[in-house]
């Protein structure tokens, strides 16, 4: 019976030097792992900051130039047309060939525009043009109906469309304004101006 127990006793002996072999490895070699890592980390930040301001300046331009344009990029256009002071704006989504550009690149290919905003989601261009900018509008009872005019640069109305707007449900201001004729500029005005008669 004794000649069991002392064998029980061996073999658990065994096994408990053996997991406690394995948990001091595991715990030396985390130390030598973050060791490795701070040394890593302080070994970078000395790098940099032993680089005299002009490295320094090429280090930042040089990320500064991997910035480029992603394929969901927004290309928003503003265009201020000086004959009649109106500043339109346009959003579109970015061509194929836009793709992956830097800004350098960017400003070559738009080498009219003034680059206002580059991020590699949203791009903001802008020009100056001695234009009348074609989205001037009059808003007229016809038959019933708001009808919609354009004004050329001599406040010449040609028609445009007829809205399916009756004006007979227009509260009695409205109604008066319309039949005065409503000038309306930019076509996201006329958009909202109309949503407001429905």
């Amino acid at each position: 019976m004794k000649k069991y127990t002392i064998i029980a006793i061996v073999i658990v002996g065994i096994i408990l030097g053996f997991l406690t072999g394995i948990y001091l490895y595991r715990i030396n070699k985390m130390d030598d792992e973050q060791e490795y890592i701070a040394k890593t980390i302080e070994d970078e930040c000395t790098a940099i900051g032993e680089l005299d301001e002009e490295e320094l300046a090429n280090l930042i331009q040089t990320n500064n130039e991997e910035e480029k344009t992603s394929p969901n990029c927004i290309i928003t256009l503003k265009v201020y047309h000086e004959a009649c002071q109106h500043l339109i704006e346009k959003r579109q989504n970015i061509e194929e060939a836009e793709v992956n550009m830097t800004e350098e690149e960017l400003k070559e290919r738009f080498s009219d525009w003034e680059v206002q905003k580059f991020t590699p989601t949203e791009i903001v261009l802008y020009k100056e043009v001695n234009e009348f900018c074609n989205e001037h509008y009059l808003l007229k009872e016809e038959d019933g109906y708001i009808t919609i005019y354009k004004l050329d640069e001599n406040e010449n109305a040609e028609f445009f469309d007829t809205t399916e707007i009756p004006t007979e449900y227009l509260a009695e201001e409205d109604l008066e304004q319309i039949r005065n004729g409503i000038k309306v500029y930019t076509q996201k005005e006329l958009n909202k101006t109309l949503e407001d008669f429905e």
